[in-house]
């Protein structure tokens, strides 16, 4: 049965993994242990971490017929908009009839695959936790939906508690949403409009990815289908997707 756990169980379970989906239920641990809208769930084999209405699945092997089953009880009682989970689980949810899923794709960073005669900015190019407005006014050209005060009200928390670290360059927009582990988990990736195509957004991720590397730190990233050609570019190779599943009645 998954039933609700507190935050040092969960931190119990977190573990060391270094995983995209343990790096974001554990940054949402370390910045929101205590706090009612953040929560924990557990069963066997199974590891959710919730945020307000956002779902994290962690899954350890194959889940067992039983198993998947009560995570989709689970999902239709609990009361969400999004869950993120691994493959072959999303795949499996969708058979069950969760159908209104989408994959994304993870990439992760390697200084090998940058060509030799690229340049790329220093670490200390790149403006660390610049004030939030200006990251927010790059942010909404690629995100526009991203609703103003809930982004600032996390980010600027998860800032003060350095479990995240907000990236202007050239234009273009990067955060760092957990570093934990030796790895790290990147999103927020946007440039303005009149940056776009320069190569702001695409060297901004370069230099943290070598910066992180030289740290012996993992750097992955999720992205969409359509920017597997950017993120290549950018020095990222795919090694596995996930699943979010939307809950349309939510």
């Amino acid at each position: 049965m998954i039933t609700q756990i507190d935050s040092k169980t969960a931190a119990r379970l977190l573990g060391k993994e270094t995983d995209v989906l343990s790096l974001k239920i554990g940054g949402n641990l370390k910045a929101y242990r205590g706090y009612d809208f953040c929560s924990f769930y557990a069963g066997r084999n199974i590891f959710i971490g919730k945020y307000y209405d956002d779902l994290v699945v962690r899954t350890k092997g194959s889940l067992s017929d039983e198993e998947i089953e009560e995570l989709s009880l689970f999902l239709k009682v609990c009361g969400f908009k999004q869950a993120i989970c691994g493959l072959e689980t999303g795949r499996r949810l969708e058979n069950m009839g969760w159908k209104n899923c989408s994959e994304n794709i993870l990439f992760r960073f390697s200084p090998n695959l940058i060509p030799e005669n690229e340049r790329y900015p220093d670490f200390s190019e790149l403006e660390e936790n610049p004030p939030l407005d200006s990251v927010f006014e790059i942010l909404k050209e690629g995100f526009p939906d991203l609703n103003y005060e809930q982004w600032y009200t996390d980010i600027n928390h998860k800032i003060r508690h350095n479990v995240s670290k907000a990236y202007i360059y050239g234009g273009a927009t990067a955060t760092v949403m957990a570093d934990m582990n030796n790895s790290v988990f990147i999103a927020l990736l946007a440039s303005k409009k009149e940056s776009r195509g320069t190569g702001a957004a695409k060297n901004l991720l370069r230099a943290l990815g070598v910066n992180f590397e030289k740290q012996g730190k993992e750097v992955s990233v999720l992205c969409r289908e359509e920017l597997i050609p950017f993120y290549r570019k950018a020095g990222f190779y795919e090694y596995g997707k996930t699943i979010t599943v939307f809950n349309v009645i939510h």
